[in-house]
């Protein structure tokens, strides 16, 4: 995924300045601006069931669950834009024992000690997680960032989000690695090694995944 592409979808989705999202490419902070960025555009791209939801106007709940990395970039995001109908929530939590009702989960890297016991806990609700920790999609995380040459990357599992009753877009996969889940736990995906234009075939035409909804 090249930072111009990655750069095009974030502009199409927020209609934000294109100068604030290209300062993000050496230091530290624009890094993370430009990851709060991503993180809050996932909301745009995902569709979750009805039932992940009390009703038709309650919130996207946004948790951050560890050391917050993003500080005032995500929330200037929230107050400003309301994707897919719903506004968004940002909460912060302690512990995999406070992740109920959180429909994105952001696990910061101050939990790697704890990651596997957090998506363990997740695993069983709508709940889409995403993080930055090594391996962090192949031990059944849902998304994952990289800094690649100074470029943000992102894999994706999509098994472990389609067993979570969860729908990604088809714009956001061919942005993305689609990869495989360590041990075989997920199956696999043949869509992991294809190209882009591959990778649209597949999902167009349901192959590997016939309930999956190319939206």
């Amino acid at each position: 995924m090249s930072r111009v592409r990655l750069v095009f979808w974030l502009v199409l989705a927020t209609q934000a300045a294109v100068p604030q999202i290209a300062a993000a490419q050496g230091d530290s902070a624009g890094e993370y601006e430009l990851k709060a960025a991503i993180l809050y555009n996932l909301t745009r791209f995902v569709e979750w069931p009805a039932s992940a939801y009390p009703n038709a106007q309650a919130p996207t709940i946004l948790c951050i669950l560890g050391r917050d990395p993003f500080g005032e970039s995500l929330a200037s995001m929230v107050s400003k834009q309301t994707p897919n109908g719903r506004l968004v929530q940002i909460r912060h939590v302690r512990n995999d024992k406070e992740v109920g009702g959180c429909h994105v989960l952001y696990i910061s890297s101050s939990e790697r000690k704890q990651v596997v016991q957090i998506l363990s806990t997740a695993a069983g609700s709508n709940i889409l997680t995403v993080g930055e920790i090594a391996q962090f999609a192949a031990r059944g995380g849902m998304v994952q960032f990289g800094l690649e040459d100074k470029e943000v990357r992102f894999d994706v599992n999509l098994d472990a989000a389609l067993r979570a009753g969860l729908k990604i877009s088809s714009r956001l996969l061919v942005l993305a690695r689609v990869v495989k889940q360590q041990n075989g736990d997920s199956g696999g995906s043949e869509l992991s090694n294809s190209s882009p234009e591959q990778m649209m075939v597949m999902l167009q035409t349901g192959v590997n995944h016939p309930e999956f909804k190319v939206t």
